[in-house]
């Protein structure tokens, strides 16, 4: 023993200063959560969250709701489970819940025998709940589990909801800006009378038939009685709305639905309108005219500003061009030029993609209507050569190709039927012939037939400038047939007939007029379709003159168009009718009448004019139309009443001193410029008709380029040829405005005009062989005819002079 206590002396003696000793060491305590040693510990449930915890349940009488399991937690933060979750309500005669968290606004069937399970039928609460004489109430459930009891969830019980209206700006709100949203709610009382159920407190006329129930006094609001409203804007792209806050954002200019629910039940509660534009301002450099180089892509800056004069960004506009083989408009707004020549361009706001409203709340806050921007005039410098398609429909069965680089004529192409119509789309890739038998389409790079379409036989009226859509006029089926694509695609059909047709440049608008003159079946209608409200149709009633309304131009920019007859009249784009009432909408409505008669119309590229001609006993009729468009944005709503765009006009009438049976165009030039080099000072424009008397002079018109009231220069040019030559019948401008190509009867040639100098440098013959009436299907040609027949259709696409 002694030995031992010395060596342990030693040992206290040796360790050294400072020194410590450690090893295993245990804390109980730390598996705690007061790291005292007692109580919960840190992997114990600690709390337990119940949803929805801020908004509440809202449940009208006899609904149950399955309730989401409450999330646990330890007093850490961590994940705990929630193990055998018991159930509990402040008040079972109103919120019952089962031992799985199932939820009745009343009471659950207990012990009911029958063999009828337990908690299977929710009866309504007894007695009602009545709070300041409305039916409803409020109690509160929680889960438990392991002592542990989670936050109370308010639930709301009340009587069916039978309307709920929205609550909200009634003006628009401009992008960006946030608005609160709110709601006011029906019920249905005795005798089912429609009763007030809660408002906010700014409401002071209420929304529900029957007013306040006899009793009440004033209605809570929904959030303090049925509880939290969702709420669901249908078109995202115009407004979104915060779940949490019901705040709602301003997007894109447009207005959209707002749906409302609640209690499992929902209903459209109104609409919410971000500020469509007021303005659109565009340009090049800071310029509203310049020059573009060929191959150089430039962008045009648009401003936009809403009608609150804010400004709106990221709108989806279309631009067009009022020479689109010249110079293009992307869909943002770079500028591309492909050959020598000279264009407007507009930028357009129009529905769906920019400023869109549902078809019944047209015109709500200025909504679901067009707008156009201010024009930008640009040049390309340069002169390009052609490329140049003849044919004679109905005539003869042949095409012909020319290039005017070469001077070469092509040889003649066969078509497998004789063709009704010949058009080609404005991007000079595709050429359309219409017959009795089918559609067939021919490439312009090769001359061959790409595709025939026997299912949509008829006339080609029209081709969309993009070369998306054609239009096909089945005059027998009296059907027109809007075919996707280059004639492949399965088309869409709606009834009627048509004399002609134009798409406005952008492609979103088919302006199809027709007229009683042109046949049984036919009658004075105008139809128009439209990307956005489709088809719909005008009666032209009061369209006289020869021939009625047979022809149409569409406006520049594209707000409308002008209707052949007496009086020439014109319908535009900004609807009439009541805010809201879909069934009094006319969605082109008149917007002018003209006191002219007019067989066929033009408009000039500066938007200044509309041409027009008519055959009369003593030669031609011509009238120039000067028209204004008074805004490019529709007119204000008058107490709810949508308001036609109304545009102005002068008259300038002279008579064309020539001998005709009937008129056939009047051709306006592509651009105001000559040689592709600068703008002209104006414009130019060529009369073509029909006609016997031989040395037949090729008229032409000469008007001031801009506003004028004026009347212009009429002149006439004599043909190559003399007396062999008696009628000018078709012609078609160079698309860099430097020749006028010319088709004339009698001498069957073409003439090549130069419109600087006004006169006839070249001819050529196309040699289109006549077809045989007896042989073959759909000539229209007289009997007996041999030979060839003048061209009564050209196309021409530019090309480079390389």
């Amino acid at each position: 023993m002694r030995r031992f206590l010395t060596l342990v002396s030693l040992l206290l003696v040796a360790f050294p200063a400072g020194m410590t000793i450690t090893g295993c060491y245990r804390n109980p305590a730390g598996n705690y959560c007061n790291g005292l040693g007692f109580g919960p510990k840190v992997t114990d449930l600690y709390s337990i969250t119940l949803q929805p915890q801020n908004t509440g349940v809202s449940m009208a009488f006899g609904q149950t709701r399955q309730i989401t399991p409450g999330t646990g937690a330890t007093c850490k933060g961590g994940t705990a489970s929630v193990t055998n979750p018991t159930y509990g309500s402040t008040n079972l005669q109103l919120v019952d819940i089962s031992p799985t968290g199932n939820l009745c606004a009343g009471t659950w069937n207990r012990n009911t025998g029958g063999g009828i399970p337990d908690f299977t039928i929710c009866n309504y609460p007894n007695p009602l709940p009545s709070s300041s004489g409305l039916p409803y109430g409020t109690a509160y459930i929680s889960e438990s589990s392991q002592s542990v009891t989670s936050n109370p969830v308010q639930v709301f019980v009340h009587a069916p909801v039978t309307s709920i209206s929205l609550v909200g700006p009634t003006q628009c709100v401009s992008q960006t800006q946030v608005a609160q949203l709110d709601a006011e709610a029906c019920y249905a009382g005795a005798n089912n009378a429609q009763y007030e159920f809660c408002a906010p407190p700014s409401v002071t006329k209420f929304a529900c038939k029957n007013g306040l129930a006899p009793g009440v006094s004033a209605v809570p609001s929904c959030n303090g009685s049925i509880g939290t409203l969702t709420y669901n804007a249908q078109n995202g792209s115009v407004a979104t709305i915060n779940p949490e806050t019901n705040q709602i954002t301003a997007v894109a200019p447009g207005t959209t639905v707002i749906n409302a629910s609640i209690s499992q039940s929902g209903s459209s509660a109104g609409y919410f309108s971000t500020c469509p534009p007021q303005s659109i301002q565009i340009s090049l450099n800071g310029k509203t005219a310049g020059t573009v180089t060929q191959g150089v892509t430039q962008n045009l800056s648009t401003t936009v500003l809403d009608t609150n004069n804010h400004v709106i960004t990221g709108l989806t506009l279309d631009y067009q061009s009022t020479n689109p083989q010249d110079l293009t408009v992307s869909s943002s707004g770079a500028v591309t030029a492909s050959f020598p020549g000279s264009a407007s361009v507009y930028a357009i706001c129009q529905p769906s993609e920019c400023n869109p409203a549902p078809i019944n709340l047209f015109g709500a806050n200025g909504t679901g209507l067009s707008i156009a921007s201010n024009p930008v005039d640009l040049t390309v410098p340069g002169t390009a050569s052609a490329y140049v398609w003849y044919g004679a429909p109905g005539k003869s069965q042949y095409f012909v190709p020319v290039q005017l680089l070469s001077g070469t004529v092509g040889s003649t192409v066969r078509l497998p039927y004789v063709p009704n119509s010949m058009v080609m789309d404005q991007t000079g890739t595709t050429l359309y012939f219409g017959s009795e038998h089918e559609l067939m389409v021919y490439s312009t790079a090769s001359n061959s037939l790409t595709s025939q379409s026997t299912g949509t036989p008829g006339v080609v009226l029209a081709v969309s400038p993009n070369n998306s859509t054609i239009l096909v006029n089945d005059q027998v089926r009296q059907l027109f047939y809007l075919i996707s694509g280059t004639g492949t695609t399965a088309p869409s059909s709606f009834g009627g007939l048509g004399t002609a047709a134009q798409f406005t440049p952008d492609g979103k608008t088919l302006y199809v007029t027709d007229s009683a003159t042109a046949g049984p079946g036919h009658t004075n209608t105008l139809y128009v379709f439209n990307a956005n409200t489709g088809w719909t149709t005008y009666p032209l009633t009061t369209s006289g003159g020869t021939i009625g309304p047979e022809n149409l131009a569409i406006t520049v920019p594209g707000v409308g168009a002008y209707v052949s007859g007496n009086p020439t009249v014109a319908h535009t784009w900004c609807p009439t009718g009541t805010v809201g009432d879909y069934n009094s909408m006319t969605f082109y409505p008149q917007g002018d009448s003209v006191n002219a008669d007019t067989d066929v119309l033009a408009a000039t590229t500066d938007g200044q004019h509309i041409l027009g001609a008519a055959l009369t006993a003593g030669g031609i009729s011509f009238s120039d139309i000067g028209v204004t468009i008074p805004s490019t944005a529709c007119p204000t709503a008058v107490n709810s009443v949508l308001q036609p765009l109304l545009l102005t006009h002068t008259l300038n009438q002279t008579t064309l001193a020539v001998n005709a049976t009937s008129v056939n165009q009047v051709v306006t030039s592509p651009a105001t410029v000559s040689t592709g080099t600068a703008g002209a000072a104006y414009s130019l424009s060529f009369v073509t008709y029909n006609g016997t008397t031989a040395g037949a002079t090729l008229p032409y018109y000469q008007q001031t380029t801009g506003n004028t009231t004026s009347l212009g220069t009429v002149g006439y040019l004599t043909l190559a040829g003399g007396t062999s030559i008696t009628a000018p019948v078709a012609g078609a401008f160079s698309p860099d405005n430097t020749l006028f190509f010319v088709s004339t009867a009698g001498d069957n040639k073409v003439h090549y005009i130069s419109t600087t100098t006004l006169q006839d440098t070249q001819q050529i013959s196309p040699n289109l062989p006549v077809c045989n009436p007896s042989t073959d299907q759909g000539c229209t040609a007289p009997a007996g005819s041999t030979g060839t027949v003048p061209a009564t259709v050209i196309t021409v696409k530019p090309r480079a002079t390389t």
